[in-house]
């Protein structure tokens, strides 16, 4: 929760950066400072929230999303021979790379490229400057919120997606 408490309010400051650098310049720096300080937190916060994460071991099997309680239950099949629901609104249906990928992308994009820019751009003063650090942050947190529910562990795609 106070992750994306944290997210939102780094990219809300962000983005005020950005317009009181066109409509009142006098209070851009300001708010750029804030919004280097919330987004330095916001990245210590979910930097944390991923190493907590990844030593996490999760609680659903195969076993628990089947009902099954027997211990060597291996999936042949999904049981459909055309799309199911599950699978298309639950599994990205993306390597573990591009998973890994896509972290270090939301990383750079939504707290290191957005914190380097905005300090250059309170020096600057450029509007220019600041929309553009608006909307690598947009788009790094669009990355991260795609990361967030991809690296989820949902008992549908261990059912759906592990079918050999």
């Amino acid at each position: 929760m106070v992750n994306f408490v944290l997210l939102g309010c780094a990219s809300g400051f962000t983005l005020a950066t950005a317009c009181a650098a066109w409509l009142a310049p006098s209070l851009a720096a300001g708010l750029a400072a804030c919004a280097c300080t919330l987004t330095l937190a916001g990245c210590i916060s979910r930097v944390a929230s991923l190493q907590r994460n990844a030593r996490l071991r999760p609680k659903s099997s195969v076993q628990s999303a089947t009902g099954i309680k027997g211990p060597n239950v291996v999936q042949k099949s999904r049981g459909f021979t055309a799309g199911a629901f599950n699978l298309r609104e639950f599994f990205h249906g993306q390597t573990a790379d591009t998973i890994k990928h896509v972290k270090w992308t939301f990383l750079v994009g939504a707290f290191g490229v957005p914190f380097v820019l905005m300090l250059i751009g309170i020096s600057a003063q450029s509007v220019a400057l600041f929309c553009l650090t608006s909307v690598t942050q947009y788009l790094g947190l669009v990355a991260e919120r795609w990361f967030f529910f991809a690296e989820a562990r949902h008992p549908q795609n261990i059912y759906y997606a592990r079918a050999s």
